[in-house]
């Protein structure tokens, strides 16, 4: 694979990451679960430091690297606000819409993990998307537990 082709792919993982964290930014701030509040805002912490990660491949590679995140996750946003003015700020409802985003992180770093990317940067890839699925796997047990 060449350098351009990873810098294209980690800045893809940027995105998802970016998305991530403004997601969770998002999540925090319609429970008020003071818990969920706290889980939700370390999540966001943890995508922010993925994006700052991932930048540093890519500056290191010799990239530009991307600053925000995509289209897409901004309507999702948009949707979880709707969804938790409807529900009254359902920890629940909060929770179903992280993880619509935790499915499509997983599937992102999946899809580049599977691919011919080395050194480095294929590290990097791969301790994050063990952190995603852990926290897939962390808000499948709070939907559990409500």
């Amino acid at each position: 694979m060449t350098s351009e082709e990873t810098i294209r792919h980690l800045n893809d993982l940027i995105e998802v990451a970016l998305d991530g964290e403004h997601g969770y930014r998002t999540a925090a701030a319609h429970v008020s679960d003071p818990h969920f509040q706290t889980e939700f805002a370390e999540e966001a912490k943890q995508r922010a430091g993925f994006a700052k990660e991932l930048r540093a491949q890519v500056e290191r590679l010799g990239g530009e690297p991307a600053t925000s995140g995509t289209l897409q996750a901004s309507v999702h946003r948009g949707w979880m606000d709707l969804k938790s003015a409807v529900s009254g700020e359902s920890p629940a409802g909060v929770i179903a819409a992280c993880e619509t985003g935790e499915d499509f992180a997983v599937a992102a770093y999946e899809r580049v993990f599977d691919l011919d990317i080395t050194g480095e940067p294929r590290s990097v890839v791969e301790k994050q998307m063990n952190q995603v699925k852990q926290a897939h796997q962390r808000l499948l047990n709070l939907k559990t537990a409500q």
